[in-house]
């Protein structure tokens, strides 16, 4: 059995096997469950809960709980995030457990790009409710069983990462000038960790603890709720405790779609199912078997559905039930943007928010409404759309599969990497800096108890027979959707093994500037028609890297055997149970 330097000590955390022998490593292969994701830390702890017997919803929400002490900067309970949960039976649910903006708004009197660090930048977090939420729902295990491994890495530690360390030197400056304890808590007396040493975390175990003891509510009232609430009071913070307390996690129905047959089910608004439904329709009138995956007609054509359907987001994605959801995701709507795409030529990339508007927004609003439709104003005005701040390469995604074929795909936030540089004295907790994620004007506005739109996209695939086929998602910010576009794609329709399809060089476009970002390893010829034939203005990386996102996954081959897959664009981890 392989095992992963560093994580030994979590053996005693939990009991024997129940079920089988473990194996790890960055990619592993079992017949008895399986997880993936960004820390070995955090897959083993998913793998020991499968291990005991537990359900995949019990291993997800033990590891979202672990990837807040392992890798806090891109997680944890002060953030947010979304569930796909896929059952055994077929049953496809979603919680959402985005954060909000709180009650009060009167201290924010610039632009939400300008809140991208600081106790302004927070919105409230709802990683806490949203885990015991799915964990009361659909788990089978205590929170003392769940959340007691994550507890033990922050008293006792474990081995930095050398990504942790390098998230830490890139951000530096900013924890030794943010307020609250983040200095405190993330730096060895005011000098940087390095990979190798140990790290812990104590004052967080104490609210992991209460957690346990008290579930969400000692979370959203008690010791955290109160020292957050003291802190932002005296410090100019705009959160309150009645936030806190009025938050709420919400089950939802699984936007779905399919794709030459396989099944699709993603996350509602106000995040990113709908585009990436809409895109990969888009994808579906193009033989693209009929090419080389490298092939500048695919990449393309890749490129441009993905354009279209972020434009279509801007102008229609909102934390709102009044999403033309049905339109979006209907392939007669993605027939309908067709025309706008030639052959051998590249759309054109417009940075003026009106004119790319007017030139390439979609109506699906007769696709929604069917026989009822009359000709409206589209949802949103070409000059209301402002928009939010550049998105850094942060967040994680995890993903797990059961023995009895439960299925779980999460991607949890803190919007940018260490969020807001904010930690709450006395509580270990790192906050978001999801505000940064509203516009200023528009359907994106910021309001009340209201949550940002962004772009995360935990995803679960059928095959054509209905059953489970992949779990996927990844972090990456604007390039999550490229990322997962581009997995699909070149599983479904190039034939590639999936670790070749996450391995394979990966493209990104922005539907605000006029650039196509692609990593190294794409032949010359394309790149030369890229630019020329296509007229894309390229930007380049010299091979695989961690801005285009760092998929989880895990594929299930016909015979049931279970291939998990830790990103290699993150010192990721997979374990499984033989």
């Amino acid at each position: 059995m392989k095992r992963i330097v560093g994580i030994f000590f979590i053996v005693s955390i939990l009991s024997l096997s129940v079920f089988g022998q473990m194996v790890t490593g960055q990619t592993a292969t079992a017949l008895n469950g399986m997880v993936a994701s960004a820390s070995p830390y955090a897959a083993e702890v998913g793998a020991r809960v499968l291990e005991m017997g537990g359900n995949a919803v019990d291993a997800a929400v033990a590891m979202g709980f672990a990837l807040g002490v392992v890798e806090p900067y891109a997680s944890g309970p002060g953030g947010e995030g979304f569930l796909v949960v896929r059952l055994a039976d077929g049953t496809t649910k979603t919680i959402d457990f985005k954060s909000t903006a709180p009650a009060d708004l009167s201290l924010y009197t610039k632009s939400p790009s300008n809140y991208s660090t600081g106790l302004l930048s927070v919105c409230v977090p709802g990683v806490v409710d949203g885990l015991l939420t799915a964990l009361e729902e659909w788990g089978t295990m205590s929170r003392e069983e769940i959340i007691s491994p994550a507890v033990k890495l922050a008293e006792e530690g474990f081995i930095l990462s050398a990504d942790f360390a390098g998230t830490l030197s890139d951000t530096y400056e900013k924890i030794l000038n943010a307020s609250g304890d983040i200095a405190n808590v993330y730096l060895n007396e005011m000098m940087l960790y390095s990979a190798g040493d140990i790290f812990k975390n104590p004052d967080q175990a104490v609210i992991l603890r209460e957690i346990i003891e008290g579930g969400s509510e000692a979370f959203y009232s008690g010791t955290f709720a109160d020292k957050l609430d003291a802190f932002f009071r005296e410090n100019g913070g705009a959160i309150r405790k009645a936030d806190l307390e009025n938050y709420n996690a919400e089950i939802k129905d699984a936007v779905t779609g399919t794709y030459r047959g396989y099944g699709i089910y993603s996350v509602p608004p106000s995040v990113a199912g709908a585009q990436l439904i809409e895109g990969l329709n888009i994808l579906e009138y193009f033989n693209l078997s009929a090419f080389e995956y490298d092939d500048p007609m695919v990449v393309s054509l890749i490129a441009d559905a993905l354009y279209l359907a972020s434009i279509d987001r801007r102008n229609y994605i909102e934390d709102s039930d009044s999403v033309p959801v049905k339109g979006l995701t209907s392939k007669e709507f993605a027939k309908s943007r067709l025309p706008l795409l030639t052959l051998g030529e590249g759309l054109k990339r417009i940075t003026n928010t009106a004119e790319r508007n007017k030139t390439y927004v979609g109506n699906p609003l007769p696709y929604e409404l069917g026989e009822s439709y009359v000709d409206v104003e589209l949802v949103g005005s070409a000059a209301s759309l402002a928009e939010p701040a550049y998105e850094s390469p942060s967040t994680t995604h995890y993903s797990v599969v059961d023995r009895w074929g439960n299925a779980v795909s999460v991607t949890q936030t803190l919007s940018s990497f260490f969020g807001s540089c904010v930690v709450v004295p006395e509580t270990g907790i790192l906050l978001n800096n999801e505000w940064a994620n509203f516009s200023a004007s528009g359907i994106n506005k910021f309001e009340p108890g209201k949550n940002p739109r962004t772009i995360i996209c935990p995803t679960i695939i059928t095959d054509p027979d209905g059953e489970l086929f992949m779990v996927v998602g990844s972090p990456g910010s604007s390039r999550i959707l490229s990322m997962i576009t581009q997995i699909i794609v070149n599983v479904i329709d190039f034939d590639m093994p999936v670790t070749a399809a996450l391995k394979a060089p990966k493209t990104a476009t922005y539907d605000t500037a006029g650039d196509l970002y692609i990593e190294g390893g794409y032949p010359e010829k394309t790149l030369k028609a890229l630019e020329g034939q296509y007229g894309y203005k390229l930007v380049q990386y010299p091979g695989i890297d961690l801005f285009f996102g760092g998929a989880n996954i895990v594929y299930r081959y016909p015979d049931g055997l279970l291939l998990g897959i830790g990103s290699y664009r993150r010192s990721g981890g997979a374990a499984g149970i033989d």
